[in-house]
């Protein structure tokens, strides 16, 4: 078995590091946990996610030199407990555009 170290840059919010406080590194390692379990690939619009009595928040995306980029912020109790992938987005915002087109 080999184990290969890849580059995970994650930024969390002001208001993450102040509700999370001595915990925002469990947290920043619960966040890449929530996508990987997730099953819908690492590149995610919104995920919402419960950490120790907080809801936290995630969105992540692959950038251009390939490293995995994870925005942490607190989660939103009123939104749907739904995962919203960045293809979904794409494909929303491109048939939205095409709508106005017309």
């Amino acid at each position: 078995m080999f184990r290969v170290q890849a580059p995970i840059i994650v930024i969390p919010t002001a208001e993450v590091r102040q509700a999370t406080g001595k915990h925002l590194r469990a947290a920043m390692i619960d966040a890449y946990r929530a996508i990987a379990r997730n099953g819908e690939g690492l590149e995610i619009a919104h995920l919402q996610f419960h950490f120790r009595d907080r809801l936290l928040a995630v969105c992540s995306r692959i950038r251009t030199d390939g490293f995995i980029e994870i925005e942490l912020g607190l989660g939103d109790p009123k939104l749907p407990s739904r995962t919203i992938t960045l293809r979904q987005l794409r494909k929303a915002e491109a048939a939205n555009s095409t709508g106005r087109r017309r």
